[in-house]
């Protein structure tokens, strides 16, 4: 480290001129240093990006050579940006030189000026580090060629593979590639294969390749499978020990109708002074799933479960995810739980935390509850007076978040319902409803005072934390709700209350999904630190995830703390080993995360993709949710997503405008623009490339 300090500030001199291996051992002046030891610590920093080697082997700082370096972000249509610590730059396709999504490159910055101003334009002049090893694709044997096209359109190179090095794959089997020659822009990359996948026919096949993709973990260790057998079956009376006592309580979960793991359970009364007190039971997971343990080691790598359109990879064995760990109806259950007085302007004006044992009295679902809420019919009386004082309670919490900056996005969620040989068979679309509401605002609430209570406490602690959004993609929006005649026009480092003015102004209007997705798609990630900052999205100053460790493991390590806080053992060794590791834990599940919901999404896509292609042909009505100068995009209400492409626009000459975001007719003034409803018809679907192309169906054309 201490060479590599005293590279940098030799290059970093005034008058420095890019030198060799050799002249930074004469340079450096350091006696009893030798070439492979300055070779080594240069190595190190041109993997880190901090200098680069030109092509006659001489180093040089990036900013020397007028370079940047950064993360090459393809787009399938063969141009990208290089995200860079001064801003994305453009590159075009003539200037990838190879590159390929994900890899590590150096680029050399020009400057280009288009209608919105000043834009970064680039050409890669050099990989520094290569993203990718092995490559998943489809193997098509084209006469003497074979190649591996890759299932990620991200990645728009073909890889070549000569038939001795094909493991005896056929014509349309999916499989690994191991790349050993990269492409550079004149050479093709090559590759052997490595594993065969699975036949193209097959009806798990496309999610299969996601989850191999993501590098998702299916089977469980040994040693993990071991520890879960061991695990009781029932909770025992050695259990019970040093536990409040919650059974006589009444208690309910509320999930969806296809919930297999239930982590959180509730139980609310209203005392004498009107107030509410509200118990959020959470499983207590930590109580199985030991630190350093196999389970908690297969936990940790997988980070979260992960909810396929065909499957669910879950963080732990089915023994604990859906047996002892989940608070089913009528059996004892180990909790933490969580009891907090409430009172009418939703402030937590007091809260306990502790150990618990409960045993919930319903299963309830959100169908159930929004069909009650409805109806007026309850199961029981006790049912009845928990849901009504539950959705009070949640009307209350709702409008304080909302009064102080709290963002209320209005998205569906897509469920496909498959049929028993995994063919989706319809799609049901999910929203925001009075039952989803009461669980959401009392696990917001719980979080909320489980992580202030840490932060008060100055302990250590895995927060949830939301920056600001992207300022550039609020802009473009800015130019949509412009076009609108929205009453909010500028979006650039506005309150989250503005944000939340469009979504209320947009909440019967017919782009209302469209705004919101928008708006979602410009936020940053929510991740996990280890230090407390602003949660944008909740405007909550201090936020952290505690209400689901069977699925999430930032959940079961926050567990782990608060019971060292209750109990006065932050300095037991196991969890200063833990404390130590935080910052690693955290960024892990954050990446885990990322990779999930990626994931997920595309299993739905997947499965709308093999909806769709039954009805080809049908003709849908549908809202343009993006316009580009190639054709724009249309979502139908079931939420599949296609293109229209420019070319079968037969009457007229289309031009795109980049200022708003518009398809204009050259000859008939006609315009198509986001959030414009049209009538299109399934032209086509390639589930492969998660494709549907659409055409107008329009008399005019």
């Amino acid at each position: 480290m201490q060479l590599q300090k005293r590279i940098i500030k030799l290059m970093s001199k005034k008058g420095y001129v890019p030198i060799d291996i050799d002249g930074f051992v004469k340079a450096l002046g350091m006696p009893g240093i030798d070439k492979q030891e300055v070779k080594k610590a240069l190595e190190v920093l041109e993997s880190e990006g901090r200098v680069v080697k030109t092509k006659k082997e001489k180093y040089a700082l990036p900013a020397q050579l007028d370079m940047v370096v950064g993360e090459f972000m393809a787009n399938k249509a063969g141009y990208g940006f290089v995200r860079t610590a001064i801003g994305d730059i453009f590159i075009p396709a003539s200037k990838v030189k190879g590159a390929m999504h994900g890899d590590k490159v150096a680029v050399k910055i020009s400057r280009k000026r288009t209608r919105q101003g000043p834009r970064s334009e680039g050409e890669i002049t050099k990989i520094i580090e290569r993203a990718h090893e092995s490559i998943i694709g489809r193997y098509e044997v084209n006469g003497k060629v074979s190649v591996v096209i890759p299932t990620d359109k991200k990645i728009f190179y073909h890889v070549l593979v000569s038939k001795r090095d094909a493991m005896g794959a056929k014509d349309g089997d999916m499989v690994v590639a191991k790349l050993f020659e990269y492409p550079d822009g004149k050479k093709a990359a090559r590759g052997f294969i490595t594993e065969i996948i699975g036949d193209e026919t097959s009806p798990t096949i496309e999610i299969d390749v996601i989850v191999r993709a993501h590098n998702l973990s299916t089977e469980f260790s040994p040693a993990a499978i071991a520890e879960a057998e061991a695990v009781p079956d029932k909770v025992l009376a050695s259990d019970l020990e040093g536990r409040k006592d919650y059974r006589d309580m009444f208690t309910v979960t509320i999930d969806g109708l296809d919930a297999k793991d239930f982590d959180d359970a509730v139980s609310i009364r209203r005392e004498e002074s009107g107030h509410f007190h509200l118990s959020v039971h959470i499983a207590d997971v930590s109580h199985y799933v030991r630190i350093g343990s196999a389970l908690d080691e297969d936990a940790y790598l997988r980070g979260t479960s992960v909810y396929l359109a065909d499957r669910v990879l879950p963080m732990l064995p089915h023994k604990l995810s859906n047996n002892i760990c989940s608070l089913n109806p009528n059996v004892d259950r180990l909790t933490l739980s969580v009891e907090m007085v409430i009172d009418d302007r939703g402030e937590v004006i007091d809260f306990e935390v502790h150990r618990g044992v409960i045993n919930s009295n319903f299963r309830l679902t959100y169908e159930q509850v929004d069909e009650a809420f409805k109806t007026g019919q309850y199961p029981n009386a006790d049912v009845r007076d928990l849901l009504i004082n539950m959705r009070e309670l949640s009307d209350i919490l709702e409008n304080k978040r909302l009064k102080r900056g709290s963002l209320n996005f209005e998205t569906v969620e897509p469920k496909v319902i498959l049929d028993e040989a995994l063919r989706p068979v319809e799609v049901i679309v999910r929203e925001r409803t009075p039952a989803t509401k009461i669980i959401e605002e009392a696990m917001i609430v719980t979080n909320e005072t489980i992580a202030s209570f840490m932060y008060w406490q100055d302990a250590p602690m895995v927060y949830r934390v939301h920056d600001r959004p992207n300022e550039e993609s609020l802009v473009q929006i800015e130019e949509l709700i412009e076009n609108l005649r929205y009453p909010v026009r500028k979006l650039k480092s506005a309150h989250p209350r503005v944000i939340q003015q469009i979504i209320t102004y947009a909440h019967n209007r017919p782009e209302k999904l469209l705004i919101n997705n928008l708006l979602l798609r410009a936020m940053k990630r929510a991740k996990y630190a280890p230090a407390s900052t602003l949660h944008f999205g909740l405007a909550s100053q201090h936020y952290t995830h505690f209400t689901s460790p069977i699925r999430r493991y930032p959940d079961l390590v926050v567990h782990r703390l608060v019971k060292a806080v209750i109990d006065q053992n932050l300095s037991e060794p196991s969890i200063v080993n833990m404390v130590d590791e935080l910052a690693d834990i955290c960024e892990h599940s954050s990446f885990m995360e990322r990779e999930a919901d990626d994931a997920e999404r595309e299993s739905i896509d997947v499965k709308l993709c093999e909806l769709m292609k039954r009805h080809i042909g049908e003709v849908f009505d549908g809202t343009i949710t993006g316009v580009a100068g190639y054709g724009f995009f249309v979502q139908l209400p079931n939420t599949a997503e296609g293109l229209v492409h420019v070319r079968d626009l037969t009457d007229d000459y289309y031009i795109y405008d980049e200022a708003t975001f518009t398809l204009l007719g050259q000859r008939t003034g006609r315009v198509f623009q986001i959030g414009q409803l049209v009538t299109v018809q399934v032209a086509n679907v390639i589930i492969g490339e998660r494709r549907i192309d659409f055409t107008l169906a329009d008399k005019r054309l």
